[in-house]
């Protein structure tokens, strides 16, 4: 059985659906945050990022390391982080990370879950305990530059504009033909 794997920006509901998914299906649900953490001895993302001086570089090397020991694992919901189809660059720029999005295509059906940007940033903004993510650009500008990376890897787009989590569960469950 083929894993499913759900991609897309913060806030946008991804660990709420996976949930929901898990309880219709009974497939167990894996968060790549809460697996950082586990690897990390209980650090929270935001003190491991602060411990490396703010270079996400580490934290996404340790994505990629989480990816791979997950490759081998069937029948799973991936609830991933905002971040998992990226790398850091030299320059500290976000680039698309080939070794992961290759190793998320080979191990789960993709699905993107969107939804506007503007209500996006709007709901992240309130949320004080999630790390920043870049000091020199706002979450808007990374929406820009992340959105048509999540809809190129994405086996399936979800646009969940004021759908219901339930309902949400249920098209992902259709679309990728799971039980």
């Amino acid at each position: 059985m083929k894993n499913i794997a759900l991609i897309g920006p913060r806030g946008v509901g991804k660990s709420k659906i996976s949930k929901r998914i898990s309880k219709i299906t009974d497939l167990p649900v894996l968060s790549t945050d809460s697996l950082a953490v586990y690897e990390t001895g209980g650090i929270s993302i935001a003190d491991f990022v602060d411990k490396h001086k703010g270079d996400w570089r580490a934290f996404r090397d340790l994505e990629f390391s989480i990816l791979q020991k997950l490759s081998t694992a069937q029948g799973i919901i991936l609830d991933c982080g905002g971040g998992i189809l990226f790398d850091v660059d030299e320059n500290g720029e976000e680039i698309l990370s080939d070794r992961k999005v290759s190793i998320l295509r080979e191990i789960a059906m993709i699905i993107f879950l969107d939804n506007d940007i503007d209500h996006l940033v709007e709901k992240v903004s309130s949320d004080k305990t999630r790390p920043t993510l870049n000091s020199k650009k706002n979450y808007k500008d990374i929406l820009k530059f992340r959105i048509p990376h999540y809809k190129d890897v994405a086996h399936y787009r979800l646009y969940l504009g004021e759908m219901k989590k339930e309902e949400a569960a249920k098209r992902i469950i259709e679309l990728t033909d799971i039980h």
